[in-house]
């Protein structure tokens, strides 16, 4: 597996549509080399433009300025992620993380996380840990690691439907209104709640999302998944070169229909945890 997500060019061109999106004035790559000063309400952020270029190499987002738009976003401006651990004593520290109506809270060591980015971590690290399994001979370690990677494509996805659900249900008096808002917080199929999401935010897309590549690859994504947490017999196979092409079936199956979506909406696709899935290397099999 190539260590990097994008090729230099690559990441330039996204840096640059960032500053675009934000209305920060940077013109041409030869400005990527330089830091700049940035302000958000009454602070000031210094940006160092070459280091967010080689951020979005290794993870295929940036850091700061991805972190500024995607805090701009009606739907998907997670909270930033906040912990603490004590070391040798009894901690008192309370935290408590606010998001529009609802609110995490602890008392003492713990962590307070956005599952869209935790979930989009994972992904990718199962990824990494699978390949390393494999080169490492560890075959039992590989499966397990292939079995965390497609929960984690499925629970991904969840979140995005859900984050749009705690939203919408915000926005009107009942979700039991419309049959399309009534599904969506529903339990039903994610399939289901695919269709009622199309259905609330673009149903005048629906041919499209129907036909896309990127649909028909999650729901292979979602059927190996539902063999292996609802198995049927008393084995499963794991077939190498069967993994190896699932895996590579998020970029396009996970990254690329959360993209779709956004884009048949109207938003930006470009949002931090969509980047980092979309961009992921390729994994190789070499016989």
């Amino acid at each position: 597996m190539y260590e990097y997500h994008l090729g230099r060019d690559k990441a330039e061109k996204y840096v640059l549509a960032l500053c675009q999106k934000l209305n920060i004035s940077v013109h041409g790559r030869t400005n990527l080399r330089k830091e700049i000063t940035v302000q958000t309400g009454t602070q000031y952020t210094k940006i160092d433009l070459a280091l967010e270029v080689v951020a979005a190499m290794k993870s295929g987002r940036a850091l700061i300025l991805q972190s500024l738009l995607d805090s701009t976003d009606r739907y998907l401006n997670t909270p930033v992620s906040m912990g603490t651990i004590s070391v040798g004593h009894k901690s008192g520290v309370k935290m408590t993380s606010s998001y529009g109506s609802h609110t995490s809270a602890l008392e003492g060591d713990g962590y307070i996380e956005a599952p869209e980015v935790s979930f989009s971590d994972e992904l990718g690290f199962y990824r990494r840990e699978a390949v390393s399994s494999f080169n490492s001979e560890d075959l039992a370690g590989f499966c397990r690691n292939y079995r965390g990677y497609l929960q984690s494509c499925v629970s991904l996805v969840e979140c995005f439907l859900h984050r749009y659900t705690f939203h919408v249900k915000q926005m009107i008096p009942s979700m039991a209104v419309y049959e399309n808002t009534a599904v969506l917080d529903s339990r039903v199929g994610l399939e289901a709640r695919l269709d009622a999401w199309m259905q609330t935010f673009a149903a005048h897309r629906m041919e499209e999302f129907k036909q896309s590549s990127a649909r028909s690859k999650f729901i292979e994504l979602k059927g190996q998944r539902n063999q292996i947490v609802h198995p049927s017999s008393p084995t499963i196979g794991y077939s190498v070169k069967s993994v190896v092409k699932y895996m590579n079936f998020s970029q396009s199956g996970v990254g690329g229909l959360l993209h779709d979506l956004r884009r048949y909406s109207g938003d930006s696709p470009l949002i931090g945890f969509v980047q980092h899935i979309r961009t992921l290397p390729e994994i190789r099999l070499i016989t």
